[in-house]
């Protein structure tokens, strides 16, 4: 949800104090948070390789980086299949900066950049770039167009043109489910955080980060979905 010109985000240096670009300035600190938790987590590691081969049992923030990578991993591998490692990097980085942004939403006078449509579109775009590359990539030009025929031959053509018409608003469709998922959730919960102050802030809260974590899961879920089949062979 975008709060103009006053929200904190807009008061960041270094960065542009336009409220058109509350979404950008939300976006770079998105990534920055990312980068650091990254650096973080990899610098944990490695001080405490020997002693984290078994976890501890404790609640720490390497266990918790760990947890979170070790889930994020196996969606995405169990979605894509058994050469599904290779695409966790990029599916991977979707689902973090979604989780990211969503969470960045829901601290007051905050903005989240999946409550902007541009971001939204930017991200269904990329994703729908990415998976027909690798469907190029996997089955070369012609070998992709013949993949949309589902192999039914010259029968297939008007199966071919359905499919091609479904790609091609997949971008639009993911970009849409998210952007409104995550301005409704964050108008709902700051309307009643603004009307029950002290006394909702905590159950709304908490919905609200089941919401922003399924909506990252069901983005990265889609995407992995979408490469699965553009890289899959007929049998």
């Amino acid at each position: 949800m975008e709060h103009g010109p006053t929200t904190w985000i807009l008061s960041l240096p270094f960065l542009p104090h336009d409220p058109h670009f509350v979404h950008v300035n939300a976006a770079v600190l998105v990534f920055i948070g990312i980068v650091i938790f990254s650096v973080a987590a990899n610098l944990s590691l490695r001080r405490r390789r020997a002693a984290q081969v078994i976890p501890d049992g404790k609640v720490s923030f390497l266990n918790i980086a760990d947890a979170m990578v070790e889930g994020v991993y196996g969606f995405i591998t169990d979605t894509t299949g058994k050469h599904g490692e290779k695409y966790v990097p990029f599916i991977g980085s979707l689902f973090f900066f979604i989780l990211f942004s969503n969470f960045l939403g829901l601290i007051p006078y905050s903005s989240a950049p999946t409550s902007n449509v541009n971001t939204t579109f930017a991200l269904g775009i990329a994703a729908f770039i990415y998976y027909n590359i690798l469907g190029i990539v996997e089955h070369g030009p012609v070998g992709y167009m013949k993949h949309f025929l589902m192999g039914m031959g010259p029968a297939g053509i008007l199966v071919a043109l359905l499919e091609i018409v479904s790609h091609a608003v997949r971008p639009l469709s993911l970009g849409i489910r998210l952007f409104v998922n995550m301005h409704v959730d964050h108008e709902v919960v700051f309307s009643f955080q603004n009307l029950f102050a002290w006394l909702l802030p905590v159950p709304l809260l908490i919905f609200g980060i089941v919401v922003c974590t399924i909506q990252a899961f069901v983005f990265a879920t889609l995407t992995a979905v979408y490469v699965q089949m553009a890289t899959e062979h007929d049998h």
